[in-house]
């Protein structure tokens, strides 16, 4: 996630030095925007899995997830009743936030992407054809971090930070927290974002429909409402701080972040404690393999 950050970073920079000036707005740090990563962390933590994991999940075929999802707008409308009584609005980030071009840490993260973008390249060449590299069943980290990275870079110049928590904060009417300039254009993307996991499922054979079991989805259920107030509270999801929150260097994002890693720590310890066994993550070569 750090390096899909980056990639945004890298993007808007570029942007931003040819005088193409990212929409991004940034958020005040508050005790709420903590508390509110937490809470999500709490949540993503129970559930086993964030925004992009879970919906991937439930491409799989997963379908307890559902009630993840079912759950985030519920909670996102319990979490939207602290905003009622607040003052606090988002601002519009400087013409040259992220970095300027004469910045000395923009020229660093310029060789950095070139050096990152060589490897890939070499990686890529050695993996042999271009279908075979693009079909391959699993992407490298760095491979995925960079496509996630660059395509959300040109989202972001073309129409603007989106992100799946945004688009239902826009069809909630909560039009001070996310981009709802156009209401069609998110829950559009929305659909292509979530058409390219299926195609991902299909592509890799992994969709396999599960039917969930009661406590599972009362688990999820929970999990995703808890995400819900914790996204509201911050605001955005994980995939919002990702993806713009902290590359336009918004104050509030990268202590949020933080906030929901202590979150997801304390739910793992939790259980844990509880005598439940964790799910395996396994790295090997810039691949990352989980048994759920």
């Amino acid at each position: 996630f750090a390096k899909t950050s980056l990639w945004v970073m890298v993007a808007a920079s570029l942007a931003g030095a040819l005088s193409f000036a990212p929409g991004f707005r940034h958020w005040p740090l508050s005790a709420a925007s903590v508390i509110g990563g937490v809470l999500f962390g709490l949540g993503a933590g129970v559930n086993g899995g964030c925004t992009f994991s879970t919906l991937s999940r439930l491409m799989d075929g997963n379908l307890a997830l559902l009630a993840t999802v079912l759950g985030w707008p519920l909670g996102l409308a319990l979490g939207l009743q602290f905003w009622a009584h607040q003052a606090i609005t988002p601002v519009a980030a400087p013409a040259t936030a992220g970095l300027a071009a004469i910045n000395p840490l923009f020229l660093v993260l310029l060789v950095w992407a070139l050096w990152e973008g060589y490897r890939l390249l070499r990686r890529m060449r050695h993996g042999g054809s271009a279908g075979r590299v693009f079909g391959a069943h699993t992407y490298t980290l760095s491979a995925a971090a960079a496509l996630l990275g660059l395509a959300n870079g040109g989202l972001v110049l073309s129409s603007g930070p989106w992100s799946f928590t945004g688009t239902i904060l826009c069809a909630m009417d909560a039009g001070t927290l996310a981009n709802c300039a156009d209401p069609l254009l998110p829950w559009l993307i929305f659909a292509a974002a979530v058409a390219g996991m299926a195609g991902s499922a299909w592509q890799r054979g992994s969709l396999v429909l599960r039917a969930p079991r009661l406590r599972a989805v009362l688990r999820h259920g929970g999990a995703g409402v808890v995400m819900g107030v914790g996204a509201a509270l911050i605001p955005g999801g994980n995939e919002g701080l990702i993806l713009f929150g902290i590359p336009s260097f918004s104050p509030h994002a990268l202590p949020a972040y933080v906030g929901i890693l202590t979150g997801i720590l304390l739910a793992l310890l939790a259980m844990r404690a509880a005598g439940r066994t964790l799910p395996t993550i396994l790295c090997e070569g810039d691949i990352c393999r989980a048994r759920l």
